[in-house]
Formats: structure tokens, C-alpha cells, sequence
């Protein structure tokens, strides 16, 4: 299995990216030493705002992919530049199918993949019930899980604000990757099992507030 080093469009947005979220932010990143640095792994996020993709990449030092709405790819600058940054066209209407075929492909070929197991940002910032779409692209890639928790965002770039706010606070942390090993055929206690764990332990690292 391949391991994909950053294109030299990732690697020149990184640390500008970085540090913007610094300077902007004040963003902290703790945990970053539980990402392994090769072969496949899906971090396992609580989603609150359009922010959230850039937090988590920038915390780690390897490409993370993540799945973008596919019409954008059809922009003519952004369909140059999405696919440097790793990102997977998902078609509207055929979400899960597509987003666990592009996961899939993506982490056979060793990536990084950041999954919003919540399907969609929360409102209220408390963390709401994991799908079983994570679960399913880990039990069938073997692909060890890493629990991330995203803080502040929602105060920084709030759903249904279009700028974001200054000098908002703004963490990840990673936690301890979680162990799957690689099934065949997936029963669906299998599924709500990992599912569940999953999501206690991207719970766990939230501050009260977001619980």
C-alpha cells in the first residue's frame, strides 16, 4: 500500500492555512501525536461549521481527504484546486453510497480520511447521533478510527453566517485511535456497536457544552 506524500499545492497550503487559523483564531491543536503518520485512518469528527475540514487538516502533517459536494467541482477554479486538496466528489441524492465508495478508495490508497459521522452541522453544538457510515467504511478497510473533537468553530463561523468572527477560540484535539479490524459481511450489531463506541469517545473529548 502506497503511502501518499503532500502534492506541493497541499504542502504550500498547510502552513499557510495554519497559520491564518492562529492569527486569526487563536487555534491550539492537542492530540495530534495520536494520528499515525502512515497507512490508512479515518478521524471521526462532532461537525459545527463550513470551518471544520480546514481545523482538522491543519492539526496533522499528512493529507487529509474529505468529501465535497460534487456540483463545486464543476466551478472552473475549484475543479483544479479541490482535487489537490484531496477532496471526494459526492453527487446529491446518492450520499452514503458515494461518500463510503470514495472513503474506501481513498483509504486503500493509505490516506487520511475525516468523516462528520452527524451527517450535517449542529445547530446547537452539542453533538448529535452518529450515522453507522463510519462504522461501515471502517469494518470494511480495517482502518483504525481517531476520535476528534472540534471546539470553537461554532463561535467562529456560526451555520447561517456568511463571515466568520474574529478572535474566537478555536481547538481540536485528537484522541487514541480506535482498533477495527477488517470484515467481510457486516451485521448490524457489528455496525451500531462501533458506531456507538465511536461516538463516546469523540463525546468524551468535548468539552460539557458540546455533550
Amino acid at each position: 500500500m502506497e503511502n501518499p506524500q503532500p502534492n506541493l499545492v497541499y504542502r504550500m497550503a498547510w502552513p499557510v492555512a495554519r497559520g491564518l487559523l492562529h492569527l486569526l483564531f487563536g487555534y491550539r491543536v492537542e492530540g495530534a501525536e495520536n494520528v499515525p503518520r502512515e497507512g490508512p485512518v479515518i478521524l471521526a469528527a462532532n461537525h459545527l461549521s463550513i470551518l471544520d475540514p480546514i481545523v482538522i487538516g491543519a492539526g496533522v502533517r499528512r493529507p487529509v481527504s474529505f468529501l465535497a459536494r460534487a456540483d463545486i467541482f464543476r466551478l472552473p477554479f475549484l475543479s483544479w484546486l479541490l482535487p489537490r486538496f484531496y477532496a471526494i466528489p459526492v453527487e446529491r441524492g446518492q450520499s452514503d453510497l458515494s461518500a463510503i465508495k470514495g472513503a474506501i478508495r481513498a483509504l486503500e490508497r493509505g490516506m487520511a480520511f475525516g468523516i462528520f459521522p452527524e451527517g450535517t452541522r449542529s445547530r446547537t453544538g452539542r453533538l448529535q447521533p452518529f450515522k453507522t457510515g463510519v462504522a461501515a467504511i471502517a469494518l470494511r478497510t480495517g482502518s483504525p478510527v481517531v476520535p476528534v473533537a472540534v471546539v470553537g468553530t461554532d463561535e467562529a463561523w456560526p451555520v447561517g453566517h456568511k463571515l466568520f468572527r474574529l478572535r474566537r477560540p478555536i481547538r481540536v484535539i485528537y484522541g487514541k485511535p480506535i482498533p477495527v479490524p477488517r470484515v467481510g459481511k457486516i451485521s448490524h450489531p457489528e455496525l451500531e456497536s462501533l458506531t456507538r463506541e465511536i461516538e463516546a469517545r469523540v463525546r468524551e473529548l468535548l468539552p460539557p457544552r458540546y455533550r
